[in-house]
């Protein structure tokens, strides 16, 4: 006799996305993991690396490739104004995938889908800056 059980699972993943069922409504996390975002940058694909902490967290050191610029727009400002962005941040936000992070993801994730909301492409990296130093630091 099989444990399976006919119902949905709670959540289940997918290539840049994890979607949880909770009460018959899906919800969609669009995320990166650090590997997929190496590779995008490798493959020199246009991506804004968005970072959404604080100023004064950004000041401390970000996320900063070659291949990407760099912008830092706190996800607290972000959420306050009526559009995410000024002027320049925007110019460079259209046609590319943004991808956020924040120190483990979660500010990050949510920063993403109020970007989605605004009609950008945007995905949070998985784990956030943590993640990515690990990695970084395995690779070493």
């Amino acid at each position: 006799m099989s444990n399976k059980s006919n119902r949905s699972p709670l959540y289940w993943s997918k290539r840049n996305s994890v979607t949880i069922r909770v009460g018959g409504i899906s919800l969609q996390n669009h995320t990166l993991t650090t590997i997929q975002l190496s590779e995008t940058l490798q493959q020199k694909k246009p991506v804004l690396l968005l970072d959404v902490r604080d100023t004064e967290k950004f000041m401390t050191g970000s996320l900063v490739h070659e291949n990407a610029p760099t912008r830092n727009v706190p996800y607290l400002l972000m959420k306050e104004l009526d559009k995410p962005f000024d002027e320049e941040t925007e110019k460079l936000a259209q046609n590319v995938q943004i991808v956020t992070v924040c120190t483990t993801g979660n500010k990050a994730q949510k920063a993403a889908a109020l970007l989605r909301e605004h009609g950008f492409h945007a995905n949070a990296l998985e784990g956030g800056l943590t993640a990515w130093k690990e990695q970084s630091n395995e690779a070493k």
